[in-house]
């Protein structure tokens, strides 16, 4: 029973803040800079799009943030496209039904281009936060300026993500060199 206890403690001392927290910290930062001086840029909007998109650092951590990039685009179009017909229709009711349909083509174009299933949640995500934050005549201005921030905060994991690789690639054939 002790010997379990003292492999517990080891298992917890070992626990320490990581390169993908280390990533995300990092990017709310410049997400939160970049819309001081860009106020277009929706800080919460960015800063969710950080923190979904950054991933840890594999071989395939750029082309999965490529993907999440496109999760993001397919959602905000289509969250975009329904804030157009509503407001021409103008009907809840409808509202409620192109929300629905649209979320469900929204997943449908993901499966389709073949995007892993955590992109279509990223999709879904920026679906619904372009669609349903924002109300009255503002509405697709607002949209478009949310789907503006995502992508901004998406780009910025991205970015991040292969500078933070190129970094990490470069000490270690330094230390390999030595």
């Amino acid at each position: 029973m002790d010997g379990s206890i003292k492999a517990a403690d080891r298992e917890k001392s070992k626990i320490r803040i990581g390169n993908q927290e280390i990533r995300i910290g990092v990017g709310i930062i410049i997400c939160l800079f970049i819309s001081w001086f860009l106020p277009q840029i929706q800080r919460l909007a960015a800063c969710t799009a950080v923190v979904m998109c950054t991933q840890e650092i594999n071989q395939g951590t750029l082309k999965s943030g490529l993907t999440r990039m496109k999760g993001v685009i397919c959602g905000g179009a289509a969250g975009i496209a329904v804030v157009l017909i509503d407001n021409v229709i103008q009907i809840e009711f409808v509202f409620f039904l192109l929300c629905g349909l649209g979320i469900v083509l929204n997943l449908f174009i993901c499966r389709m281009i073949h995007m892993p299933p955590v992109t279509d949640r990223v999709s879904a995500i920026t679906f619904c936060l372009v669609v349903l934050l924002a109300e009255g005549n503002g509405r697709i201005f607002y949209a478009v300026n949310r789907f503006i921030g995502t992508l901004a905060g998406a780009l910025v994991a991205l970015i991040l993500t292969a500078v933070w690789c190129s970094f990490q690639k470069t000490g270690r054939n330094k230390t390999a060199d030595s």
